[in-house]
């Protein structure tokens, strides 16, 4: 009797287990449903995905099958219903969408609606080569084709000095490279391209097909043999289908001696704009014609010959390669100013924060905050810094695309300079159109987006004939625009490169207001740069936050002026142009450039570490993210996290620091330098500006680093003539 309740007890037990798996069974369909649902209807972001993904294995495995449907659909040409899925706008599924379209044969996919990555250039494919600032006379005979010799003597010592310079940036072309900032899991992303590949091809697929596997991952051995790969092999895939290698104009692949080789081998394609056969002899000929000797006329060029050509190009075209500084933001390292103060704020372990003079030769101060951190860089000065050097993409591979455009830069302007642009036609992203006389002067100018009309990035003009010499007499207006009655002239290769040295196009009009959007933030320090080209639903962001619009001051003072200069059509046709390659460090017409070269003095020493471009407008989530993940890699605070550290830090000093926002400490500095700056009358009235502000100005700074590098720089002496001696007083 004793045992009887017992097995009572267990059998009704086991009914409510049997009730209950019931239950949960309904409870998990429900589930599984309302999440499909909210897939197809509601999941608008990348984040959004990620984050569903990441939740369990049910759910993942829902979400790939939903993403995997959806992409076969886009593959097959379905027309796309008023009711069509969300997850068509997000980038896995394009990408799942570009690899099955390139597992069923060689049709090359020209589809750009949707939203998808165009170029992403990251420090880590910025390809480095060592440039001697000495006089080079041998004969070419090292046999590497990215060697550069540059002549420069100095009175002190006749050993060669050494410049590290980029001949070549090379962007993402993995898919998990794009997706991973974005939240995505590796196992999610492979998922799906295997989903997708099944549907399309059956069960009997292979996971991994050659086509997939070389674009999914930057594994060790895949990684390493891409990066080692010939130039003219670095192509674009499904997950980046813009553009995957960018080089100094006038430096293209026609100067490679494995290019030239490849020309007349059986899976050569001739660049749609070239009209002469790609053979070496035509390659030799356009070499010779570019570089204005006429002694190599009937001879031709040999290797090493051409070998040393290239060399000669390089002293003049590789931008240089530089490491950024700790110190993004300069003003957190006044909380470690006085003694006192440090006492104060020092931690336990007896660490202290740097002081400028606290730094070694290298520019590292010895200490430094736990968030900074330096990323290598291209700083748009040839190797000797005496002229501007700018890079350029092939055109898009996917073919010139139309707004919205989404766009990413981790850069610092010293001055006014353009970041990027796109490579027949403006797209521009920079400190360029100045607001106010002030800023025309001072060369400050807010950060600003802006590109063509609808009909300027429509444009064709063919090219079809080899590069000229860059010789040009440019005496008179007239042999300026002579020179430009032929806009065909450009190199063999995909690069379509045009003569670094040509005149600009005088028939490009500046851009009007209609087609500008500005931002607040003037140049001066390393930001981590968001735009979105929209038209009148533009943004820009920097460091995390939006940047309030504005127009210039004097657009109400002139009766007669053209509607697309009125304040109420601003940024109207913004990104109605077509983006078809890029441009870097410079805009298009190489009339904008981010350095100016040391004939400019200490001016105009921009520099970028990152830059991701991407059709589409995305949404605020992932931009959100990639600019979190963007800013973490390179040691950039927010602007919010920068509020929340000196309030901290205040709380600990027995004088707080009175910083302001980020916005009027930038305004406070360039009001400052026009201050500084301003000739005779000296009529400029200002408001009053901290004597801390003031005294970091160039002029009258004790002590200084380089704002780009973080390098101690060598600074006059009061009333000391412009030399290396001694004060006159």
């Amino acid at each position: 009797m004793a045992k009887a309740p017992k097995i009572l007890k267990r059998s009704e037990s086991k009914g409510e287990e049997e009730h209950d798996d019931g239950t949960a069974n309904s409870r998990d369909e429900g589930i599984n449903v309302a999440l499909s649902w909210f897939l197809h209807n509601n999941c608008t972001s990348n984040v959004q995905l990620a984050t569903l993904s990441n939740v369990c294995r049910g759910w993942r495995k829902i979400a790939t099958d939903a993403v995997a449907s959806e992409a076969l659909e886009l593959a097959n040409d379905d027309n796309v219903s008023e009711q069509s899925s969300t997850l068509r706008t997000l980038l896995v599924t394009d990408m799942a969408r570009g690899l099955v379209i390139r597992q069923k044969g060689p049709a090359e996919d020209n589809n750009t609606d949707g939203s998808f990555c165009l170029a992403w250039f990251a420090p880590s494919g910025i390809q480095l080569t060592s440039v001697s600032l000495e006089d080079d006379d041998d004969d070419g005979n090292d046999g590497g084709a990215h060697v550069v010799s540059i002549t420069k003597t100095t009175k002190s010592n006749s050993s060669s000095k050494k410049v590290t310079c980029c001949n070549e940036w090379r962007g993402y072309t993995h898919a998990s490279e794009v997706l991973i900032p974005m939240g995505f899991a590796t196992s999610f992303v492979h998922g799906v391209f295997d989903a997708t590949s099944k549907l399309a091809f059956g069960e009997d697929t292979s996971p991994m097909t050659t086509t997939s596997s070389s674009s999914l991952s930057p594994s060790t051995s895949s990684s390493s043999t891409q990066n080692n790969s010939p130039s003219h092999e670095y192509n674009t895939t499904f997950s980046v289908r813009g553009a995957s290698l960018a080089r100094p104009e006038g430096f293209c692949l026609c100067l490679d001696g494995d290019y030239i080789e490849h020309t007349h081998s059986s899976n050569f394609q001739k660049p749609p704009h070239a009209s002469t056969e790609m053979t070496p002899s035509n390659v030799d000929d356009w070499m010779v014609e570019y570089l204005d000797d006429p002694s190599l006329v009937d001879e031709g060029l040999s290797s090493t010959q051409r070998a040393k050509k290239q060399r000669d190009l390089g002293r003049i075209l590789l931008p240089r390669v530089i490491m950024s500084t700790r110190r993004k933001y300069p003003l957190l390292h006044r909380f470690a100013d006085t003694d006192d103060d440090r006492k104060l704020t020092q931690p336990s372990n007896g660490n202290k924060l740097p002081r400028l003079d606290q730094i070694n030769p290298r520019g590292s101060p010895h200490k430094h905050l736990p968030f900074e951190k330096r990323q290598r860089s291209v700083q748009f000065f040839n190797p000797d810094r005496s002229q501007a050097v700018r890079m350029i993409t092939p055109k898009f591979d996917c073919g010139p695309v139309d707004g919205p455009i989404t766009a990413f830069v981790v850069a610092v302007s010293t001055e006014d300079g353009c970041f990027f642009s796109g490579r027949s036609c403006r797209y521009e992203f920079g400190h360029m159109y100045p607001t106010s006389s002030r800023d025309m002067q001072n060369d400050m100018s807010p950060i600003c987006i802006a590109t063509g009309k609808n009909t300027e990035g429509k444009q064709d003009k063919s090219r079809t004939k080899p590069m000229p010499s860059r010789s040009f007499d440019s005496s008179s207006e007239d042999d300026v625009d002579s020179s430009f009655s032929d806009q065909s002239m450009h190199c063999l290769c995909k690069f379509d490169s045009g003569d670094p040295f040509q005149p600009r196009d005088p028939s490009v009009d500046d851009t009007t207001e209609d087609c500008t959007y500005r931002g607040r933030m003037g140049p001066g320090l390393w930001h981590c740069y968001t735009a979105v080209f929209d038209g009148q639903n533009s943004i820009i962001r920097v460091d995390g936050s939006n940047e309030p619009s504005q127009t210039r001051e004097d657009f109400d003072d002139e009766d007669d002026i053209d509607d697309a200069d009125k304040a109420c059509n601003a940024s109207k046709y913004v990104g109605s142009g077509s983006l078809d390659g890029l441009t870097i460090g410079s805009d298009h017409q190489f009339d904008m450039s981010l350095c100016y070269g040391e004939i400019e003095g200490e001016s105009g020493q921009g520099a970028i570490a990152e830059l991701a471009i991407f059709k589409g407008r995305m949404e605020q989530d992932d931009i959100e993210q990639v600019e979190k993940h963007l800013m973490e890699k390179h040691g950039i605070l927010s602007a919010k996290e920068k509020v929340e550290y000196i309030t901290k830090e205040n709380s600990n000093r027995s004088k707080p620091i009175n910083i302001e926002s980020h916005w009027q400490e930038d305004e406070w500095t360039r009001q400052a330098h026009a201050l500084i700056d301003q000739r005779p009358p000296w009529k400029l009235v200002s408001e009053p500006i901290p004597l801390r502000v003031l005294a970091n100005h160039p002029t009258v700074v004790w002590q200084r680093v380089s704002q780009i590098t973080g390098v101690p720089m060598r600074i006059a002496r009061i009333g000391a003539r412009k030399s290396n001696g001694s004060s006159d007083w």
